[in-house]
């Protein structure tokens, strides 16, 4: 498991240099303690995005299971392909050691990849602003 861990870590999950955060890592249910610093910080980043938006990034978050994992990928640190790796890394590894259910392996992948390419997407599109310049016409 720290093989498949090792090598497909993209960017730092422990150390969210980005946002100037740290998170920890935990072995019990209840999760790592997060410092009321690093949520005022992530509290106000996701601020910024507007409703529609907001809506997105929910949607992400629940595909992956992840806020870091979801704000690398919206930051396009990361691929979609590698932002689900990750997601079902103890997936992964059970696969790995028992093998896999083709239909239903590949199944769930390819629909985890489509739901997470499409939030991601409208989470862009609500995001991004342009604007169009008309040139004037010179004889």
């Amino acid at each position: 498991q720290t093989t498949l861990t090792s090598s497909k870590m993209p960017f730092g999950l422990g150390n969210c240099s980005r946002y100037n955060v740290a998170i920890g890592s935990s072995t019990s249910i209840l999760g790592p303690n997060i410092p009321a610093s690093t949520k005022e910080t992530f509290v106000s980043h996701l601020a910024s995005y507007n409703m529609w938006a907001l809506q997105g990034i929910e949607y992400v978050i629940t595909q992956l299971k992840s806020l870091i994992l979801s704000m690398g990928l919206i930051d396009r640190h990361i691929t979609v392909e590698k932002a689900v790796l990750l997601s079902r890394l103890e997936e992964e590894y059970q696969i790995q050691r028992w093998g896999s259910v083709e239909w239903a392996h590949d199944y769930d992948l390819c629909e985890l990849r489509a739901r997470t390419a499409a939030g991601t997407l409208f989470v862009h599109l609500c995001s991004e602003s342009s604007t169009v310049k008309h040139k004037l016409l010179q004889d």
